[in-house]
């Protein structure tokens, strides 16, 4: 929306600049996010190049990894609706960095193996859902719903800043001290991310004790709403095929460029870290985006942008180095689509819910994004084994056509500005000097 900020339009950063409160959250986060980068390549490298994974036992990896989103997603957003979100992201860091600590541990001790790889990811996948289903409530109730989109913003471009580096990092140290020494660099992000939470200042309110403890019903309302309210189930079924797709094709491009094309981790890091960028510039424009365009307009466009390039992928052709910058030019528009539709649609999703209700939407939307998408691992690894791995990226770039049909029979074409808030924010906490 053009005048979405207020008064501070004019300066539309600065309130959060001053906002000491999200600033810790921020900078904490961008830490973690950071580390997870780094095992998302280092982990999964640790599995195909000390542990010789075939393409199936990648497909399960990633599936173990999203899969909690599916098996807890919807209790636990009942259980945060609850509570006041900074412990439990506090004690999901600890939880998360532990574990994720215990895998150098394992392969220095050589006593890492696929199935105990497996466990581990699992376990932090759980963690992973406390801690998602809990800051996307706890932005909201810290930050001024008229600054949501700068702060979702800030957030995301945070997240495409750490698929810069991150990968090209991993790659780094992959070959300089082996793939499971490099994840240590997540176990430290996160005892980061829990330091900067503890600093927060402000005492977050206390959630309303619901009328009705009926954990059933309390599902149900979480549920009913994602797929009642049009915005939010257009927008969660663009996103959970999305997902699908995207694990069918992320899961095979890596034992692609490694295996078949012989790319070196360092080359894989740089290609998905160069191709990252265009998600630090889609995040850092999508407020922008927001208020020169109609809102529905700028989000189908963004759709489009994280689908179509996709073809470029399976496409590719030539020397290894001009092969590589196919894949650095397609994973560039891809994540510039997508750096601005999450930010876009996370915002839509938190405006048109009431803030009682945010964990219980987050968890049902997320069950649904994080549930289907992580069947496309172990498609992917069936599709790989069956008929090539080639074949599996055509397969996944047609696939990607199909995550805009929720999106363009649903309102959201048409939609000119952002809906009004579903309700006021119950407690404003006031933005901290520090």
């Amino acid at each position: 929306m053009a005048d979405e900020e207020g008064p501070a339009a004019g300066r539309r950063w600065s309130p959060l600049w001053r906002h000491g409160d999200f600033m810790k959250f921020w900078f904490g986060e961008t830490i973690s996010l950071f580390g997870t980068q780094v095992t998302n390549l280092a982990l999964p490298l640790t599995a195909v190049i000390v542990l010789g994974a075939t393409p199936l036992q990648l497909g399960v990896l990633r599936f173990l990894e999203w899969i909690p989103f599916l098996l807890f997603a919807l209790l636990v957003g009942v259980w945060v609706d609850r509570r006041r979100k900074r412990p439990v992201m506090m004690g999901a860091n600890l939880f998360r960095g532990v574990l994720v600590g215990v895998v150098p541990v394992l392969a220095f001790v050589h006593q890492l193996h696929i199935p105990l790889l497996y466990v581990i990811t699992f376990l932090v996948g759980i963690g992973t859902v406390f801690f998602d289903l809990c800051w996307l409530s706890y932005v909201p109730v810290i930050v001024d719903r008229t600054l949501l989109v700068n702060a979702n913003s800030r957030v995301s471009t945070s997240y495409s800043a750490a698929e810069v580096a991150g990968p090209g990092v991993a790659g780094f140290l992959v070959q300089l001290i082996g793939a499971p020494k490099a994840i240590i660099a997540d176990a430290v992000s996160y005892l980061v991310s829990f330091v900067s939470l503890w600093l927060i200042k402000a005492e977050e309110p206390a959630p309303p004790a619901p009328a009705d403890r009926n954990l059933r019903a309390e599902i149900g309302e979480g549920l009913k709403l994602v797929l009642r309210n049009r915005f939010v189930r257009a927008t969660t079924a663009q996103g959970a095929l999305w997902n699908f797709f995207m694990m069918i094709g992320d899961t095979i491009f890596l034992i692609y460029t490694i295996r078949q094309l012989h790319f070196s981790p360092g080359l894989l890091g740089v290609v998905l870290g160069a191709g990252a960028i265009g998600g630090i510039v889609g995040s850092g424009l999508a407020s922008t985006v927001s208020r020169r365009f109609q809102y529905g307009r700028a989000l189908v466009g963004a759709f489009f942008l994280g689908t179509v390039p996709a073809f470029l992928i399976p496409a590719a052709a030539g020397p290894k180095l001009v092969m590589a910058g196919i894949f650095i030019a397609a994973y560039f528009l891809i994540r510039f689509g997508l750096g601005i539709s999450n930010v876009l649609a996370i915002t839509l999703r938190q405006t048109v819910t009431p803030n009682r209700l945010l964990g219980r939407m987050n968890a049902g939307s997320r069950t649904i994004l994080f549930g289907i998408g992580p069947l496309g691992g172990i498609v992917g690894g069936l599709l790989g084994t069956a008929v090539g791995l080639r074949p599996t990226l055509w397969i996944a770039a047609f696939g990607y056509l199909l995550t805009l049909v929720p999106v363009l029979l649903s309102p959201i074409p048409t939609l000119c500005e952002l809906p009004p808030a579903a309700e006021e924010p119950t407690t404003a906490v006031p933005a901290s000097a520090g």
